[in-house]
């Protein structure tokens, strides 16, 4: 199996074992550091109670690429279980629910593991240098085996440097809140070098100077948002996975609404709880979802739409139902994460999940932030004067960038939702290819149909994610 990031190949052993060999592409991540990192997160939860049965390393990684097969990997035991995408239309609501539960459980076990820092997890003997090792405490490291080290994702490498992490941008570990923050202001200055992100409107990505700009401001901002008291508490150093989508959730044959194993810990971080604490993919709810205890239900005119709308409503409640299970069962089960996730100022909170990633996600999400916080400064709850400022002018124009930047990233999240994949096309191995691109030519047309007179056939078909 191939994978944006690895390939992942199936070995039978003489003795008829089943293993798995994952090999990194180039683009996976730091060399050596993202395959060190993700063995050190595959063996800690065999060493430490895990939140479920991660594959277990089968006692060999080889990082250094100078060997004879001619590249860094990984071999581990098969995962255990049926992926959850082949049962989940078939399980009852009622398993569904149970399942979504004691996902919750399995969240809150691994936010309960206190990290000393921000960064990735290695074993201590994987990284050489001293300045980049923060030790564990003994409480969660009995063996003393394991370390939190630098980021190892793609984002620190690409466009950075051909090879490595250039001497001038921090890349952890960092053991406060505001190092995190500027080691990533850092990062998004040095990726203003690569050529422009497919991932959104080019008219809307903003110049060099106006990434720049936008993180400077930023960086004014973070020696007073990081003394924020109700930030501070929700923004401990988490492992968290960040990728739930059903591909890599596999569940008990006989029982399935037991998870047996999360598989790709590939370039897990360990960042602010705040940050982490997220949807799983596959319960993302859908647009004009309430938060809070109003249950889903569906539109009052529902007799009213026709064939296509109707399906449409009755897909997005069966949505709103899961996402609803899932943020009740976090509130009882992992109230710390619910909290980190629901009871933050929100612009706060998304300013820090931006600031790394400006040359990808374009500039206007993260002045979005900005402009909503000095808005609201009294909201932000800090005693110090706001130190950044914007005219009327300024508000006005970003204004109509937000509205054609919005647009187009709903029918981004249209197009993954329900063709249930995400912004590089991902479907599961075995799923029905046939039916995926009928169903990807169907949604393009009803959104052209939607949009009519507002956006034409033309313009629709260039802001499609996926093309016929």
């Amino acid at each position: 199996m191939e994978g944006g990031f690895s390939k992942a190949l199936l070995m039978t052993t003489e003795d008829g074992m089943e293993v798995v060999a994952k090999i990194p592409c180039p683009n996976a991540g730091r060399a050596k550091y993202s395959t060190a990192s993700e063995a050190a997160v595959l063996q800690y939860g065999v060493v430490f109670p895990p939140p479920a049965q991660q594959s277990k390393v089968n006692s060999l990684a080889e990082i250094n690429a100078s060997n004879p097969v001619g590249a860094e990997y990984i071999i581990m035991e098969k995962a255990p279980g049926i992926q959850l995408f082949k049962i989940w239309d078939n399980i009852t609501e009622a398993d569904r629910l149970n399942l979504i539960k004691g996902l919750t459980q399995l969240e809150s076990q691994l936010a309960a593991i206190r990290f000393p820092a921000y960064g990735s997890l290695y074993f201590r003997h994987s990284i050489s240098k001293a300045s980049e090792q923060i030790l564990l405490d003994s409480s969660v490291d009995p063996t003393g085996s394991f370390c939190v080290g630098p980021g190892c994702g793609p984002a620190w490498t690409d466009g950075v440097s051909p090879a490595d992490i250039q001497p001038d941008i921090d890349a952890g570990p960092w053991p406060t809140l505001l190092e995190f923050g500027l080691g990533l202001i850092q990062r998004s200055i040095a990726r203003t070098r690569l050529p422009l992100s497919g991932n959104t409107v080019p008219l809307l990505h903003g110049t060099v100077q106006d990434h720049v700009s936008v993180l400077n401001a930023t960086k004014k901002l973070l020696p007073i948002l990081t003394k924020h008291l109700p930030l501070l508490e929700r923004s401990r150093a988490t492992l968290w996975h960040t990728d739930l989508h059903m591909g890599n959730i596999y569940v008990s044959e006989e029982d399935h609404t037991r998870v047996t194993c999360l598989i790709d810990w590939q370039s897990t971080s360990i960042s602010p709880l705040f940050l982490q604490a997220r949807w799983p993919t596959f319960l993302k709810p859908p647009e004009g979802y309430c938060e809070g205890p109003e249950r889903p239900k569906l539109p009052e005119n529902f007799e009213e739409l026709d064939a296509d709308e109707k399906s449409i409503a009755l897909f997005e409640n069966e949505r709103a139902t899961s996402a609803k299970a899932y943020e009740v069962a976090t509130y009882l089960n992992n109230h710390d994460a619910y909290s980190a996730r629901w009871e933050i100022f929100g612009p706060l909170r998304e300013l820090f999940s931006r600031i790394g990633d400006t040359w990808d996600d374009g500039v206007v999400p993260l002045s979005t932030c900005l402009i909503q916080i000095v808005k609201n400064w009294e909201q932000v709850g800090v005693q110090d004067s706001c130190p950044i400022h914007f005219t009327s002018e300024e508000v006005t124009s970003h204004e109509t960038k937000l509205s054609e930047y919005t647009q187009w990233h709903e029918i981004q999240d249209f197009a993954q939702n329900y063709l249930d994949t995400d912004a590089e096309g991902w479907i599961p191995p075995g799923a029905d290819w046939a039916k995926k691109r009928l169903q990807n030519k169907a949604l393009l047309e009803l959104m052209i149909e939607r949009l009519k007179p507002q956006k034409s056939e033309r313009e629709v078909r260039r802001m499609w994610p996926f093309h016929l």
